[in-house]
């Protein structure tokens, strides 16, 4: 990996602001507006500059080396630079502190220019609609007319849906990261009990703590907050095993005064207790509270319901192709949330990739455990060009001729994506992956395809009825725990299907068995019994078998062999026991 950015300087800029000050939804008005942030790699060009919107915490410093400083400390350091995901090579990377926050950006920190001091409780609420235009005139005075890329996760992807949906026309592509749409109850309430504990501290004093001077604030009630937030911010099993009921190194050294206090105060001796109050204690340094009240009732609040009626609705106006990621063990983000998203754009014929990663770490996976999430990223950011080998299109011949021109299909199972390539090539068509190994979906995302982790076990749920013309089920069949099921699913999501898989009916499998004994391994079956992918053994009669009880018509079968006995075998007739391999051509009855 490239060196990353360098020295990064904060910057400032002041608005221009229309006549009257920046009108907010709740009919409040901001008459000076400054924002904070830092931009990095590329000059600005036509349409070169991709925006990220940090999380609920984060600030503008997304890369690099502060002033001052001897080594990188941006929030997302891995992600940006020259040769990263985000390669600053390609592109100029711009990052801003939301308004309302506490790092530069107008809050209640800043001065109101009434009165000469700080806003406190004079400081406006505002909604995600206010938060966005001023992302927008901000970007404007910077004379960026369109963003290559919107990216934002967490409290960030929920602006992020905000801004798709508002202002379609205002980027070519979008990644949505560990979000929502809108935030689910459990996540509201704790919102809600966050900022409780601040309120009820009679150190907030109304909002107003500032003008008191003693530097005190609500600090318990701060702390208390960030505490409970953050225990949502790692998963149930990182948790149980970073901290279990395991006691601090200090306990048994503690002398019985100290003990006496703890007990007092009912503080105990556990880790994760010494966690969290480092946590909190950190936090305080650096981020204030009337900040934080006003950055999650506004995340609270957004909802495109409620301007469109319905996520549908909204996600119908989006233009951008769109990543969506979630992550396994994400309590405050979970994943059916991110599948709601990809199934709405998915309804409204838009293109969306969407991908689960499982890297048991929870909601802070995409700050901390960012490898596929780099590749998925810089993946779906590329231009790299996909290639088409002669021994692809040989090996995908008998699947492609029986692809129309231009329609629209979907491999289950797809790999890396070389089919889709194929037919892209030679077919045009309009094809999408679904794929659950991530180092192949990487791949095949990379080369443009639309992709989606799906299980196909469970179900293709995020993918509307009669949404393909075709779907190609390529040597999956075998290898799922209900293929009945997946044949439902082909037939349910495309009007037909072309269906592959190993024939274990051929004869040279059936010689192997009857003198060897043993389970044969070939270039058309290349495992060992014990590590084999394929957990059905599927043969050319079981498969018109199933496809007549299940209500499926067999419109063509093509049977292929690489031996000279097992194509004379074809030539005569004898399908199943000359077949290598299978591929029918299926339709609902």
């Amino acid at each position: 990996m490239e060196e990353g950015v360098g020295v990064v300087e904060p910057r400032k800029l002041r608005l221009d602001l229309p006549e009257g000050g920046l009108k907010l939804a709740y009919g409040g008005v901001l008459k000076e507006v400054e924002v904070a942030y830092e931009m990095c790699g590329a000059p600005i060009g036509d349409s070169n500059v991709i925006y990220i919107c940090h999380a609920l915490t984060g600030d503008s410093h997304v890369a690099g080396i502060r002033p001052g400083e001897t080594k990188p400390s941006g929030w997302w350091e891995g992600m940006v630079g020259p040769g990263r995901a985000i390669d600053t090579n390609r592109f100029c990377v711009v990052c801003a502190n939301v308004l309302g926050g506490c790092s530069g950006t107008t809050g209640p920190m800043s001065i109101n220019p009434d009165t000469g001091k700080p806003y406190g409780s004079a400081f406006p609420q505002y909604t995600f609609d206010d938060a966005v235009d001023v992302f927008r005139l901000f970007l404007r005075q910077l004379g960026v007319k369109k963003l290559a890329a919107l990216i934002g996760g967490s409290y960030g992807g929920v602006q992020v849906v905000n801004w798709m949906t508002r202002y379609p026309d205002d980027m070519d592509k979008v990644c949505l990261i560990a979000t929502s749409a809108n935030l689910n109850t459990q996540a509201i309430a704790l919102s809600v009990m966050s900022r409780t504990s601040i309120t009820d501290d009679p150190n907030w004093k109304g909002g107003d703590y500032y003008l008191e001077g003693d530097g005190k604030g609500p600090k318990a009630g701060l702390a208390s907050a960030r505490q409970l937030a953050h225990v949502t911010y790692l998963s149930r099993e990182l948790l149980q095993e970073k901290f279990a009921r395991n006691l601090q190194s200090n306990f048994v050294e503690a002398p019985p005064e100290e003990r006496a206090e703890r007990d007092r105060l009912f503080k105990t001796y556990f880790q994760i207790e010494s966690y969290l109050d480092y946590q909190a204690m950190k936090f305080l340094r650096r981020f204030d509270a009337n900040s934080y009240l006003h950055i999650t009732r506004s995340m609270d609040l957004a909802d495109p319901c409620d301007r469109y009626g319905s996520l549908d609705a909204a996600f119908a106006r989006v233009k951008a192709k769109t990543l969506v990621v979630s992550y396994a063990g994400d309590i405050l983000f979970p994943v059916w949330q991110s599948k709601e998203i990809a199934a709405s754009l998915k309804k409204a014929g838009k293109s969306v990739t969407y991908c689960h990663l499982e890297s048991g770490r929870g909601h802070d996976s995409f700050l901390t455990d960012i490898e596929d999430l780099s590749k998925l990223v810089g993946g779906f950011l590329g231009s790299r060009e996909p290639k088409v080998m002669k021994w692809q299109e040989r090996l995908h011949r008998n699947i492609v001729g029986q692809v129309r021109e231009g329609s629209r299909v979907i491999d289950i199972g797809c790999g890396d994506g070389t089919l889709l390539n194929v037919l892209r090539a030679r077919k045009g068509v309009l094809g999408d992956g679904v794929e659950i190994d991530v180092e192949q979906f990487e791949e095949a995302l990379a080369d443009g395809h639309d992709m989606l982790w799906e299980d196909a076990d469970e179900g293709l749920t995020v993918i509307p009825d009669g949404y393909y013309d075709t779907a190609i089920v390529s040597d999956t069949l075998q290898e799922v725990k209900n293929p009945r099921g997946l044949l439902h699913e082909a037939l349910r999501i495309a009007d037909e299907a072309i269906v592959t898989f190993p024939n274990f009916a051929a004869y040279r499998i059936r010689l192997t068995l009857a003198l060897t004994g043993r389970l044969p391994v070939s270039k058309q079956l290349p495992f060992q019994w014990y590590d084999t992918p394929n957990i059905h053994c599927i043969t050319l009669k079981d498969f018109r078998s199933l496809c007549d009880k299940e209500g499926i018509k067999i419109l063509e079968v093509r049977a292929e062999s690489r031996h000279l006995i097992g194509r004379l075998l074809l030539a005569l007739g004898f399908k199943n026991l000359g077949a290598s391999r299978i591929i029918a051509r299926i339709a609902r009855k």
